[in-house]
């Protein structure tokens, strides 16, 4: 969870919701903020790549970051960078990113995440540089609009997988009693 709220505020609705439990709210490492967390994975650089037409993310020390990210589950009082410090890094250790944002701020992270998520209520830009609006504010919906996307993408898998094996075999048909007949076996009727 990586918010600009408080740590307070942060660690509350992380408890509430399964994040964390009461008892990891003691333990180091699991929870900073955007400050510590930058502090924690040391000196990065962000450049333009104009092959990729985006700013990736450099760390000096990578394994330093893997082992923030391996413990982290709670960032409070994140900013802009921060956000998208942490979605370029896990993408590069070879992670996939799901954002939900909703103002001008997540946008930049919501177009680096693999997919990025506008709540109904976000402004225009975020909507621009998400993949997906979701259309009222509740989070049953991402759910949702995820457990639909994955069955319209196995259903176009299946309808792939089928018109290429019966194309690949009628073709194969023809060919084969082309060449050995001398006229093609299937006709239009």
């Amino acid at each position: 969870m990586i918010s600009g709220d408080h740590i307070d505020t942060c660690l509350y609705v992380a408890t509430k919701v399964g994040i964390i439990s009461e008892m990891e709210q003691n333990l180091d490492g699991i929870f900073m903020t955007g400050e510590q967390f930058r502090a924690a994975i040391g000196e990065y650089s962000k450049v333009w790549d104009p092959t990729q037409k985006k700013y990736t993310v450099h760390f000096n020390d990578k394994e330093k970051f893997k082992r923030v990210k391996g413990r982290l589950r709670i960032i409070a009082r994140a900013t802009a960078e921060d956000k998208f410090i942490l979605i370029a890094g896990i993408k590069q250790a070879g992670g996939l990113v799901a954002m939900t944002g909703d103002s001008i701020a997540d946008a930049t992270a919501l177009k680096e995440a693999d997919v990025g998520l506008c709540m109904g209520s976000g402004c225009q830009v975020a909507k621009d540089h998400s993949d997906l609006v979701i259309l009222d504010n509740n989070f049953a919906s991402i759910y949702r609009s995820i457990k639909w996307g994955r069955a319209i993408f196995d259903n176009v898998r299946k309808f792939l997988q089928f018109q290429l094996t019966i194309n690949i075999s009628l073709c194969a048909i023809v060919i084969l009693t082309g060449a050995t007949l001398g006229h093609s076996p299937l006709n239009v009727i």
